[in-house]
Order: C-alpha cells, then sequence, then structure tokens
C-alpha cells in the first residue's frame, strides 16, 4: 500500500510539472495549432507562396528580430498582450512595413494612438463592398467577433465590411459606417507602419479558411511582404506592465511554488475524496412542454402592444428558413431571395415582396393575417 501511494504521488508530481511547463499550441489563431481554431493551415499555405513565416511568442523575441520594411507584423492574441506588450509591439514595429492586428479592443488602440474605437461583432457573413490591396468588392467573410468604427477627423482611412444596422432586415450595410466595419486599413507615416485592423480573425481559423473568401483576405493581408513575423503573445506578456519584463512580475520560484501546490492539492483530494457508486436517476420536478414557451413568448409580445415588433421577427424568422431552403446566400438580401420563393411557390413577386419586407401590421387582426400569409408561403416553397 505505501509503494502504490508513493508511486501515485510520484506520478502527480510528474504530470503537475508537465502541465506547468509544457507549450501547448491550443490557442485561438495559433500559427501551429492543427485545430480547429488554430491557423496551422493559413501558415502553411502562405510558406507556399514563398512567404518566409517566423513565429515568436513574446515582445522581446519580436524585438530581437528587427522587423524591416520588407516584413508584415500580425499580431494574433490580443487576450495576452498587456500595456507593456503593447508598448513593446508599437516600438519594435516602427520601421516594419506592415502591422495586421487580429481582434484588438480599445486598450490596445489606445496604446497604440490608433484612431479608432472597437465594438462587438456581429454573427454572419459580411461583404467587403470596397477595393484595396487585402479586399475585393465582392469578398464575403464569415464570422466577425470584432468592428471598428473610425473617430472624426482620422486621415488616410479605409474601411471595408461595413456592418448593417442591427434592425435591418435586409443585411444592407449601414450608411456611411455608422456601425462600424469589420476591417480598417490605416496609412503609414515616417515613423509607424501600415497597420490593417481585422475583426474577422476566426474566419482565418482552420476550421472556416477555405470557406467564403476568407483565404483570399488572409494571403493578400500577410503574404504582401517577402517576410511575415506572426506573433502569438504567451502568458508571460500579458504579465508586462509598461516597460517590464517577465522576470520582474514572477520570481524564479513561482514554477517550484505552483507545482507543490498542486501536487498537495491532488493528494488531499485522494485522501478527502469518497469512492463514487452508480449514477442515480433522479426524476426532474417538472417537465415544461416545448409549446409553452412559445405560448409565454406570444403573450408577451401581445402584451407589449407592439405588432411591428412582432411582425419582424415573423418575417425574419420566415426569410431566414425560405432562405435555407432555396439555397438563397444569407447575404442576398431581398434582391435575391424575393424572386427565388416567387419562383418556388408561384406567386407574383410583388406579392411575396410584400409579404416577406411589407409595412408593419397595425393591429392584431392584420398580425394574424401576416402570420397566415408566412405559414402559406413557406407551405408552397415547401410543397410547389
Amino acid at each position: 500500500m505505501g509503494a502504490y501511494a508513493l508511486a501515485v504521488t510520484l506520478g502527480l508530481t510528474l504530470i503537475a510539472l508537465l502541465a506547468l511547463t509544457a507549450q501547448r499550441p491550443g490557442e485561438p489563431l495559433d500559427p501551429q495549432s492543427p485545430r480547429p481554431n488554430g491557423a496551422r493551415a493559413l501558415v502553411e499555405v502562405l510558406r507556399e507562396q514563398g512567404v518566409d513565416v517566423e513565429v515568436v511568442r513574446s515582445v522581446a523575441d519580436l524585438e530581437a528580430l528587427s522587423p524591416d520594411a520588407d516584413t508584415t507584423v500580425v499580431m494574433s492574441n490580443p487576450a495576452n498582450l498587456g500595456p507593456g506588450a503593447t508598448a513593446g509591439l508599437r516600438e519594435a514595429t516602427t520601421t516594419a512595413g506592415r502591422l495586421v492586428l487580429l481582434g484588438v479592443d480599445n486598450d490596445h488602440l489606445d496604446e497604440l494612438g490608433l484612431p479608432v474605437r472597437a465594438f462587438g461583432g456581429s454573427a454572419g457573413d459580411l461583404v467587403a463592398r470596397c477595393s484595396s490591396s487585402i479586399a475585393r468588392d465582392s469578398d464575403v467573410v464569415s464570422v466577425t467577433e470584432s468592428r471598428y468604427l473610425v473617430e472624426d477627423g482620422a486621415s488616410g482611412v479605409r474601411t471595408c465590411f461595413a456592418l448593417p444596422d442591427p434592425e435591418s432586415l435586409t443585411g444592407e450595410p449601414a450608411p456611411g459606417g455608422v456601425h462600424g466595419s469589420g476591417m480598417v486599413e490605416l496609412g503609414g507615416t515616417a515613423t509607424a507602419p501600415d497597420v490593417v485592423l481585422i475583426g474577422f480573425g476566426s474566419s482565418w481559423s482552420n476550421e472556416y479558411i477555405a470557406e467564403n473568401s476568407n483565404a483570399g483576405t488572409a494571403v493578400r493581408a500577410l503574404g504582401s511582404s517577402p517576410r511575415l513575423v506572426w506573433y502569438h503573445p504567451g502568458a508571460q506578456d500579458l504579465a508586462l506592465a509598461g516597460g517590464e519584463r517577465p522576470e520582474d512580475v514572477w520570481p524564479a520560484w513561482t514554477g517550484s511554488a505552483l507545482a507543490i501546490v498542486s501536487v498537495a492539492i491532488l493528494a488531499l483530494a485522494l485522501v478527502r475524496g469518497r469512492r463514487l457508486g452508480r449514477l442515480v436517476r433522479e426524476p426532474l420536478p417538472v417537465v415544461v412542454r416545448a409549446i409553452e414557451t412559445t405560448e409565454s413568448r406570444g403573450r408577451l409580445y401581445r402584451r407589449a402592444g407592439d405588432p411591428g415588433r412582432a411582425a419582424a421577427v415573423l418575417r425574419a424568422a420566415t426569410a431566414e428558413r425560405l432562405g435555407r431552403r432555396l439555397a438563397v446566400s444569407p447575404g442576398a438580401g431581398p434582391a435575391g431571395l424575393v424572386p427565388a420563393v416567387a419562383v418556388a411557390t408561384g406567386r407574383p413577386t410583388d406579392e411575396v415582396a410584400g409579404i416577406l419586407f411589407g409595412p408593419a401590421p397595425q393591429d392584431d387582426a392584420a398580425l394574424i393575417h401576416l402570420a397566415q400569409q408566412l405559414t402559406d408561403l413557406e407551405e408552397r416553397a415547401h410543397h410547389p
């Protein structure tokens, strides 16, 4: 028994030490990760295109490479980009040709001195509707985590992939880009490189890189120079305050102390833990039917006295289902959906447009009539 306990303790100690010291490429957009959220596929494509890709995981290593005008630098892990690392990134890239930033927030933008504000993104495909060295007018990207809004008075700025109004049912971009864009390009100066802000970094992951225009935008953004430095900050860069280095923040004995504490916690769990028996099936105290949720939501809409809002929800859901059924792209809008539904149902185009995108009903009776029309439209599209 004593030998068994000793072997278990030694094994747990080894596991804890390996867990503390191993560096596993599993974070989002890690350039060496083959996981769905990694970016190894993009790195391999760039190398096949003749781009020399170097991966660094600390701002100190980035500074040591001294990026020049023939170098593009991309930063892909803003979660670990602390204030000190952000300042180091700005200083290290003053002579670089291009700096590409994926998903940075307002703290990073302030530290970098960029006249842009960051906000939450929006799901769904976005069309570029612009022309630049990175994006083509018809390019489409899949996933948008961040949107960027350029401050008034900023010059030398180009925006692409403008987001639509959240209340819009057509998916058309908001006029003037007032709801932000998925990509912003800022021209360089004598002391700063060209900067590209990307809010759809997940579209460049292994999972989505082959969809839509994701690969094209990624290769054009990162492959314009013969050399690419891929900076994926590690945990040590998150700990950096202004001008500090990792050794100034974490004492040398931190790793050993964490290993000892981990082993102690695991040993305590083994000593105090209880054996688990068979799983016991416990009946639920209440069973709620799915229809009750739908009925309750309908009563809330009726109590709010807003048939226009209820109609907008019904129309949006119907348009989404019809689009999937008829293989119409979500970004096609009424111009693409209405003709397809008209052909599938045999109804005039004007009638279909009025049902799906017409004026809001003014009372409950009109709302009920609209719901019946939407149901009939779906049935006809399914059984022409």
